[in-house]
């Protein structure tokens, strides 16, 4: 279902289809998508530094980060369902305010405690740059425009964790830990320019819901209840889990396991980002071709296949190229997977894009928070428990996917399967 045309104080804004206005706005909401990487990957070299600054143990400087992911994950779940009542702009703004605000707050803060609690306001006003951006998209844009414009998002927030890690080394060699969240109150100001500058109000007044906290709450449930949506949403979060556990996985895998470096673990860890910057690039292209969902159902596949072969390898005493190889085929079938999962999700949910993005975020990141701590369970000197959660993950998302696939071919119209 296409969206309803925006109203015509904002339609010449909109007329997107195919110039500089349209490559400027993406770039927009690619930097916006990009928050939670930089907030999160940027600071972990400098995490002994601040440990030492505040007399802390290691764990409660950790905490920092799981309070922004609870923050990330908790602000998208609220604020996706509240923009679909007040508008996107506004809350954009805001949410791009609270988060240099909180930025510079960090480096002043006294104490760990406060620094932790700081941290977790801080996710929840990075999660309305996350949340809205992509409920933006779907604001403009459907069907193959929205996978494309999807991918296009995803391949500019793909940069985000080759960079981030690279700087952050750097800022914890040369400068001061606070120089990190310095660094982040810049970026928090070039979101709130875009937010201000760039962005438009795409969600017009009459076709906003109505009903306060009533309303928010409603369009959650409505969307909880959409079968298809949720199976799409499933199959999404248990890809971003495959990813995630390769993330929180890899660099003991590659160090510790196959006996590379600290920097051939960067360079491995780029090539591999590379590969699922390639992919998203492939997909702007081949979607103009290729159903969205063909797409979507053949990466998965290959990924789960990949992941099942990888791990019987491992189980059977067999790393070094193979894993290697295991790992840049998976991460590179990312790049075809994240933009059309997000774009045939949202498609399920018309007139309910804030919330469609709001549950997708929230499975998102409770999946990647959930298989972090799996992939150390046995230690710092194994391949096995990445390779479980990875082939895992993949094979529940194949599912998932030929679910929802079954589930649009009942109800092809799209509400009536809540």
């Amino acid at each position: 279902m296409s969206p309803p045309p925006p109203d015509d104080g904002v339609r010449s804004r909109l007329d997107l289809a195919g110039g500089a206005d349209r490559v400027v706005l993406v770039g927009a909401l690619g930097v916006l998508s990009a928050v939670s990487p930089l907030a999160t990957d940027m600071y972990l070299a400098s995490m002994p530094a601040m440990a030492a600054y505040f007399g802390a143990s290691a764990s409660s400087v950790q905490l920092t980060l799981t309070t922004y992911m609870v923050g990330m994950a908790l602000g998208q779940f609220l604020l996706g369902p509240v923009s679909d009542v007040v508008g996107r702009r506004r809350l954009m703004v805001a949410g791009n305010v609270l988060f240099l605000l909180t930025s510079v707050a960090v480096v002043l803060a006294p104490t760990i405690g406060t620094v932790i609690v700081l941290r977790a306001v801080q996710g929840a006003a990075g999660a309305a740059g996350v949340v809205i951006a992509r409920a933006v998209v779907t604001d403009i844009a459907s069907g193959r425009r929205a996978a494309k414009l999807f991918s296009i998002l995803a391949t500019i927030t793909s940069l985000a964790p080759v960079v981030a890690p690279l700087l952050g080394g750097v800022i914890a060699t040369v400068a001061p830990w606070q120089t990190v969240f310095w660094v982040l109150a810049g970026f928090g100001l070039l979101m709130l320019a875009c937010s201000v500058l760039v962005v438009p109000e795409t969600l017009p007044r009459s076709r906003r819901h109505r009903g306060g906290v009533g309303a928010v709450l409603t369009g959650s449930l409505r969307v909880l209840r959409r079968r298809t949506f949720m199976a799409y949403a499933l199959a999404f979060g248990l890809a971003f889990g495959s990813l995630f556990s390769y993330i929180s996985a890899s660099s003991f895998v590659v160090q510790n396991v196959l006996g590379l470096s600290a920097l051939g673990y960067s360079v491995v860890f780029a090539v591999n980002a590379c590969g699922s910057i390639l992919g998203a690039v492939v997909n702007t292209r081949l979607v103009d071709r290729v159903e969205p969902g063909v797409i979507l159902r053949t990466a998965l596949t290959v990924m789960a296949v990949v992941n099942v072969v990888g791990l019987a390898l491992v189980l059977a005493g067999v790393t070094g190229w193979t894993t290697l190889a295991h790992l840049f085929v998976s991460q590179s079938c990312i790049g075809f997977i994240m933009g059309n999962s997000v774009a045939l999700a949202q498609s399920r949910v018309p007139g309910r894009a804030g919330a469609g993005s709001a549950v997708l975020g929230l499975v998102q990141f409770l999946t990647g928070g959930l298989v972090s701590p799996l992939t150390g369970l046995a230690g710092e000197h194994t391949a096995v428990p990445m390779a479980v959660s990875m082939a895992v993950c993949s094979v529940l998302a194949v599912g998932f996917v030929l679910l929802a696939g079954r589930l649009s071919n009942r109800a092809p119209s799209g509400p009536p399967d809540g």
